[in-house]
């Protein structure tokens, strides 16, 4: 092999890395990973056909779905994988009586302050003064820190297989937060398949909906890090501001995404919070379990506030 063929088949190589390492991952369509024509897919096909709004702050983009006309509103807050619509068996239960809205994060956001104020914009555009928030995962620590900053606009607080703000997530990432940001997008969906797969979707009760879901919502390296960012962005919580605020933990006892620790750590922050726990419902039960967790939410919302 002369030196110029050995320069060509370099370049090549170069060139084929560069772009998987650029490549950026697939889109994949719920329809086409969820085998079944049920009232599930009916439901999720005629609420994708509804239509989003879109709000400018700070230059970057908000698209929210606001939905009912009740007096009183929910604010849904999706997790670090999720996106609005995750919760369309929630917004097509609640806003048969509740003004219901329901947000994705932009990519963009990478702190809890910088969420506040896009929560707030939406607020303000739809002009909701009060809210219940309920959020999961991400979205229920998120819901902690608008419980801490602005308590006096929120009715009632769900906190959904979360957990409190701690170390133990940063400290357990540490050298995960280092080598993601180097790895080709392509490869994290990969990875992500692998953990959807051998441990979500088991916790799941082996859910085709989860397994179908999930991979169908928009990914990328630039929302995977800055949502990441989001959830170890720390605050102090104020139990005072948060006492007159009727409260529900809702969680799972095989969880395979918040440790034990942490499930722990929340309900012994919150002790004036109501706990409901789901048995064998994983990480997502709003999804795979949404008959009843549509059921403790509305018990948990039409209960009087003493």
């Amino acid at each position: 092999m002369t030196t110029k063929q050995s320069f060509i088949i370099l370049s090549l190589l170069v060139v084929l890395l560069i772009g998987f390492y650029y490549y950026p991952a697939p889109n994949r369509d719920f329809f086409e990973l969820y085998p079944h024509d049920d009232v599930y897919a009916q439901s999720y096909k005629e609420f994708q056909s509804r239509k989003t709004t879109e709000i400018i702050v700070d230059a970057i983009k908000w698209i929210y779905y606001s939905g009912g006309t009740g007096n009183q509103t929910i604010l849904f807050i999706h997790g670090m994988g999720g996106s609005y619509d995750i919760w369309w068996q929630q917004l097509l239960e609640f806003e048969k009586d509740y003004k219901v809205i329901a947000y994705t994060l932009p990519e963009e956001i990478n702190n809890l302050k910088n969420t506040e104020k896009g929560i707030k914009a939406i607020l303000a555009q739809e002009k909701i003064e009060k809210f219940t928030a309920v959020g999961t995962s991400m979205g229920g620590y998120i819901s902690q820190y608008l419980v801490n900053t602005i308590p006096e606009r929120l009715d009632k607080v769900v906190f959904g297989n979360t957990f409190p703000p701690n170390n133990l997530i940063k400290q357990e990432n540490l050298q995960k937060e280092k080598i993601i940001p180097k790895l080709p997008e392509i490869l994290l969906v990969k990875f992500g398949d692998k953990k959807l797969a051998n441990e979500i979707v088991p916790a799941a009760n082996n859910s085709e909906l989860v397994q179908a879901f999930l991979p169908s919502i928009p990914f990328s390296k630039k929302q995977f890090m800055n949502r990441y960012r989001v959830v170890i962005d720390t605050f102090t919580v104020n139990t005072v501001k948060s006492h007159g605020i009727p409260k529900l933990i809702i969680e799972s006892d095989n969880d395979p995404l918040v440790q034990m620790e942490l499930r722990t750590a929340i309900k012994n922050l919150y002790t004036d919070a109501q706990v409901y726990t789901f048995h064998d419902a994983g990480h997502f039960p709003y999804i795979n379990e949404a008959k009843e967790y549509n059921a403790v939410l509305r018990a948990f919302l039409e209960k009087p506030n003493d």
